[in-house]
């Protein structure tokens, strides 16, 4: 059976297509691993929403409304807490989109904000959809795209952590597939030849077989070491170097480290496992705080004063904590399970560890200056458990209670003199910013959300990409508060606690892990925390409550429970009620912290199903509507070139009977290789019992070989054309 030119066109069009968005899905794949872009398959689904409009040719203006609707429902499920389709949302998009403009105009890239690189990253991929046409349709040619990929790929295996092995494999299969069958389609159109559908199946298997022995060659054949020095590590060091020496942006990674000296710089993410565990509901995991701020950094000097006691001794006999009746409690227990090496044992953010239970346990040190526990051998040395049990009580603090306390009482003399501490020489306008900021608060709770709040403000920006280290005479909380503004968590908590200590507020630094994700480990429901998940927040001291927890950093809650016994009703830290006047909180695509911390924030689950089905049903419907316009083309199309030709003026007869030839075969009146087409004009008069095939024929027959210019032809001889085109629908 010989398989026609169209068809065999119509085939390799719809695997050149596919094939096109396989290897975009190869740019894509890099994005999800080395940046916090999160929910890569809605923007594969707009690449295949894109391309399938390409393929059925819709008009560039439908092109437009669906694809612009796509991007802005898009945009409002990843970056905006209201519901989907509520124009409110609207009004403060197109207040960003403005704001951002400025910043482009200005040159400030790094102020850009995440609503708007993703508007930006959609209108990327819209382009590269329309290239994919244009390389496939009209110049039959993927040799130039096919190439940026696999440099893309390779320079990112090069220089970034991303593996790019099986991708490489995976293009050089697509790439040559495409190259091979837009052979074959070239071949076809240039030479007008028409294969049997064995041979096309003959050709489509010698190319896949070549291709594959190709690849298990490549795989089985020796290969030689690398024959240059791998410049990688000459050029991180430089990098490096000159990033600490001028201010650039030197990236390390995340996870928790001691040394908290120098903070600044950009992060690298981590999604390395660190523990698990089975709490009863998700907290943040304290491991230690640090109390001297040096205007670089976090510093704390190990104390030699310690309380030791045993594997399963209950700390309450210790003596270290005094719970106030002001203060809720609830008992939990659970199980920690270590991934990674560490001597320091996690404890709850917000809550009294009351005992410690291991295996392998010995004695335990408490650091209380620092709120740090470390597990120890018989001979003193540390130890790194891998599992054990906590039992200990969670707080909730009463905001009325908190309220109440203004200044402190005659017990908080050491905590004031070791939780006020500030460098010398820090800069007056942090003072004065502080002092601004609660000039209208009276109490320390108060004063404490307000400053708090501060940072829920438009201009500072969650980001853990182009942040600088400070200069050499700069002090870092005073270059994130008036310079950059744009920071991660290590930037946000310690503003805030510099802030607190500029209004004699006693506030510590603290570190460690929040709660991480719900995982399945050997069939239990547990937490999974990463390194991503390392974290940095604020407590501040209340005289005759203890410790309380703030959070400053946008995209976090803190996982704190707040009550006011006044109102008789319990809120969440992050509620917007009128009890705490928190502010609504924009969620993070990936919760980044500490030059060494951070973390995800998931997208809204119901939102995300929602949309996904709907999205799917969108496709499929556009699919189906596609595919019965396309079977049906015969019926309708002649109406709309009817149409369409009616609104035109001038010479159009000679394309117009084109048309109508291509009607005519639609209509399955087919013209015979070797006929003429008078002779075809008058076996479409025989069926239709008409004579205005003939008479269009003829026409057409005079302008081509006689090369005479239409003059008015077209008014003429439109009736009996708009005749024909509508029998041929009949």
């Amino acid at each position: 059976m010989n398989v026609t030119t169209e068809k065999l066109e119509g085939y390799m069009h719809v695997l050149m297509y596919v094939f096109g968005l396989l290897l975009i899905t190869e740019w894509l794949r890099p994005v999800d691993k080395l940046t916090d872009t999160g929910n890569i398959i809605i923007f594969i689904l707009f690449l295949l929403f894109s391309l399938l409009m390409h393929y059925f040719r819709l008009h560039w203006s439908i092109r437009v409304i669906l694809n612009s609707a796509y991007i802005m429902i898009s945009l409002q499920l990843l970056h905006s807490n209201d519901a989907l389709f509520q124009l409110s949302w609207l009004k403060g998009f197109l207040a960003d989109f403005k704001g951002n403009l400025g910043f482009i105009y200005d040159g400030n890239w790094e102020l850009i904000t995440n609503p708007f690189r993703t508007l930006l990253f959609f209108v990327l991929l819209w382009l590269v959809t329309y290239l994919i046409h244009y390389w496939v349709m009209v110049r039959q040619s993927i040799f130039f795209f096919f190439m940026l990929t696999v440099i893309f790929i390779s320079v990112l295996d090069t220089f970034t952590p991303y593996a790019g092995d099986m991708a490489m494999i995976r293009i050089i299969i697509i790439g040559f597939l495409m190259l091979g069958l837009l052979s074959l389609l070239r071949l076809t159109i240039q030479e007008r030849i028409k294969f049997q559908m064995a041979s096309i199946n003959k050709w489509i298997l010698m190319l896949t077989g070549m291709i594959l022995v190709s690849v298990l060659v490549g795989f089985a054949a020796p290969k030689l070491s690398p024959q240059w020095p791998d410049p990688v590590p000459y050029i991180t060091s430089y990098s490096d170097k000159a990033g600490k020496e001028e201010g650039g942006s030197k990236r390390k990674s995340v996870g928790y480290d001691e040394d908290d000296s120098e903070l600044g710089g950009s992060i690298e993410p981590d999604s390395s496992i660190v523990f698990y565990n089975n709490a009863p509901a998700g907290h943040y995991w304290k491991v230690e705080n640090k109390d001297i701020y040096t205007g670089k950094g976090w510093d704390s000097i190990l104390e030699t004063d310690f309380h030791t006691f045993s594997n399963g001794q209950d700390m309450a006999s210790l003596g270290l904590h005094d719970v106030t009746e002001v203060v809720r409690t609830e008992g939990m227990t659970a199980n920690v399970s270590m991934m990674e090496s560490y001597s320091h044992i996690l404890h709850p953010q917000s809550g009294y560890l009351k005992k410690i239970e291991a295996k392998n346990g010995k004695d335990f040190k408490y650091y209380q200056g620092m709120d740090k526990v470390i597990s120890e051998q018989d001979n003193g040395e540390r130890l790194s458990l891998k599992e054990y049990e906590l039992s200990y009580d969670m707080q909730s603090f009463d905001i009325a209670e908190l309220r109440k306390v203004t200044d402190p009482d005659g017990s908080m003399d050491l905590i004031m003199k070791k939780n006020t501490q500030l460098p010398e020489g820090l800069p007056n306008r942090i003072y004065e910013l502080a002092s601004r900021l609660i000039r209208n608060e009276t109490n320390w709770y108060d004063k404490a959300k307000a400053i708090e709040d501060y940072f829920d403000g438009p201009e500072f920006i969650y980001s853990k990409d182009d942040v600088p280290y400070p200069e050499s005479n700069q002090d870092y909380v005073d270059q994130f508060l008036f310079e950059t503004q744009i920071g991660y968590c290590d930037n946000f908590s310690s503003a805030m606690v510099v802030l607190l200590r500029a209004a004699n507020m006693p506030a510590r630094w603290v570190k460690g892990y929040t709660e991480g994700e719900k995982s399945i480990l050997d069939g239990e429901s547990v937490y999974k925390v990463t390194n991503n998940n390392a974290h940095s927040w604020v407590e501040v001291y209340f005289a005759g409550i203890g410790w309380v927890p703030f959070e400053p950093t946008k995209g976090f809650d803190g996982e704190v429970e707040f009550y006011d016994s006044e109102w008789k009703q319990e809120v969440k830290n992050t509620e917007e009620t009128p009890i705490n006047k928190e502010q609504t909180r924009k969620e993070a695509k990936e919760r980044h912290d500490t030059p060494d911390r951070e973390t995800r924030s998931p997208l809204k689950t119901g939102n995300m199903e929602w949309f996904l089905k709907w999205t799917a049903i969108t496709l499929s419907g556009v699919m189906i509507l596609a595919s019965i316009g396309y079977f049906f083309r015969r019926k309708w199309i002649p109406h709309l070139q009817i149409l369409r030709y009616r609104k035109k003026t001038g010479a159009h007869f000679s394309t117009a009977y084109l048309i109508l030839l291509k009607q005519l075969k639609r209509a399955g009146l087919v013209r015979p290789e070797g006929q003429t087409l008078r002779e075809y004009a008058a076996y479409v008069d025989a069926v239709y019992d008409t004579d205005e095939m003939s008479e269009l024929t003829a026409k057409y027959e005079i302008m081509i070989y006689r090369g005479d210019v239409e003059d008015g032809e077209w008014k003429h001889f439109q009736k009996g054309w708009e005749s024909l085109m509508r029998k041929t629908s009949s």
